[in-house]
Order: structure tokens, then C-alpha cells, then sequence
């Protein structure tokens, strides 16, 4: 029951916080990034490409806890594999620096 709520207000939440924002746009590559699941995805959104380094969202286990990780992770590659878009609130960079996907608890990740 918890995975169903939480996959819930993960596709249905929306952003109430003015440092985070929703992203959408297809993933173009989808890439672990350590042991412990962390991952980084780059999605073809010209927002993104502009305010964040390399235009990529990073995916980080000590940022989200590894549950939220692992259903993110899944849905990321759903969005690869079926060419839907992806969306992603994004903690914005105050500088321009690495973008994380947000650790709020009712915001994440969701398919259309």
C-alpha cells in the first residue's frame, strides 16, 4: 500500500516550492552512476539543457532513499524504452550547477 501511494503523489503532485520546477521531455540517456543505484538521466528539454551542467538530472539514493530511486529508475527506463516523455521536478541550481531531482517527499517523477 505504501508503494501505491507514493507512486501516486508522485505522477499526481504538484510543485508548490519556487527552487524546484516540473521538467518534461523524452530521456535520451539513462545512465547508473554508482554502487548503490544513483543514476542520471538527460532528457531533450531545452530549460533543462540550459539551467543545468550538461543539460542531465541527476538520480542520487543519499538525496531520495533508495525506494524512490529504484521506482524513479524504473519509470525512466519505461519513459526510454516506450518514447513517452518524462517528467521530473528538479531542485534549480543557484549557479548553474549539477541539477538533482527533488527529495520532497510528495514530488518526483511521472509518464505521459
Amino acid at each position: 500500500m505504501y508503494r501505491v501511494a507514493v507512486l501516486f503523489f508522485m505522477l499526481f503532485a504538484f510543485c508548490s516550492y519556487a527552487e524546484n520546477a516540473w521538467y518534461w521531455g523524452k530521456v535520451t540517456t539513462l545512465i547508473t552512476s554508482g554502487p548503490d543505484g544513483s543514476f542520471q538521466v538527460h532528457l531533450e528539454n531545452q530549460d533543462i539543457k540550459s539551467k543545468c551542467t550538461n543539460g542531465v538530472v541527476y538520480f542520487k539514493v543519499s538525496h531520495m532513499g533508495l525506494e524512490r530511486t529504484k521506482l524513479a529508475y524504473a519509470m525512466g527506463l519505461a519513459a526510454l524504452t516506450s518514447g513517452r516523455e518524462w517528467g521530473v521536478v528538479v531542485d534549480l541550481p543557484n549557479n548553474g550547477a549539477m541539477c538533482f531531482a527533488s527529495s520532497t517527499a510528495s514530488q518526483g517523477a511521472g509518464l505521459r
